[in-house]
């Protein structure tokens, strides 16, 4: 009977354990184009839509830059647009703000927001050069394939500050930035429950057999 609660218990805990520590990535891959320039006195900032794909934690996310800026910061923020492009979005509320980085290379720009996102909200992550000092420089990002239905559209904001600004400056459909996310999912109650329960079950197994071994 020991036994056969044991077995029970840990299956439990395996079948519940993938909800709880499950991670949800989006990403696209580089499609060989590019948008020029970013970078002060140019475009100040560059973005990237997106859909969450969970509700949980936005514990990364990473955008790619042709060349350095000298300094730039990160960011994420609320999207008040659809999924489809169209002029006057932006972001109203800003979620998260790196420090300053320095910008001398071409690359991968990765940040770890660790803000919370609703699945099937709309936000935007971006790479802003605005009143940084250093960033005099101009280059291009680029471009990503359209393979990930998570990833929506590419933005930008001209000689404005991007955070808390919800009428980002004159964009249309370019595509996307090529550009990854990662998420942690918030477990479904149930699978709290079942990981509550098989350790119930352990625990009540333990008793059982001290007990049968104290006899």
């Amino acid at each position: 009977m020991n036994k056969m609660l044991l077995a029970a218990a840990i299956s439990v805990a395996a079948i519940a354990a993938p909800a709880i520590a499950a991670n949800t990535t989006i990403s696209n891959t580089a499609s060989g184009g590019s948008v020029a320039p970013f970078g002060v006195p140019n475009t100040q900032t560059y973005g990237q839509v997106f859909t969450a794909p969970v509700t949980g934690t936005l514990t990364s996310f990473t955008l790619y830059l042709n060349g350095g800026v000298g300094a730039l910061f990160g960011g994420v923020g609320t999207w008040n647009g659809t999924a489809g492009h169209g002029f006057g979005f932006g972001s109203p509320s800003n979620l998260y703000q790196s420090a300053d980085v320095a910008s001398s290379s071409a690359g991968a720009y990765t940040f770890a927001p660790n803000v919370s996102v609703t699945a099937g909200s709309l936000y935007v992550a971006y790479l802003s050069a605005f009143g940084v000092s250093g960033a005099n420089s101009s280059t291009s990002m680029p471009l990503g394939d359209n393979s990930d239905a998570n990833i929506n559209y590419f933005v930008w904001n001209n000689s404005s500050d991007p955070r808390n600004n919800a009428s980002w400056n004159y964009f249309v459909n370019f595509g996307d930035a090529q550009f990854n996310a990662t998420f942690n999912a918030v477990p479904e109650p149930s699978s709290w429950v079942m990981l509550i329960a098989g350790f119930g079950m352990v625990g009540f197994a333990a008793r059982r057999r001290s007990a049968a071994i104290a006899a």
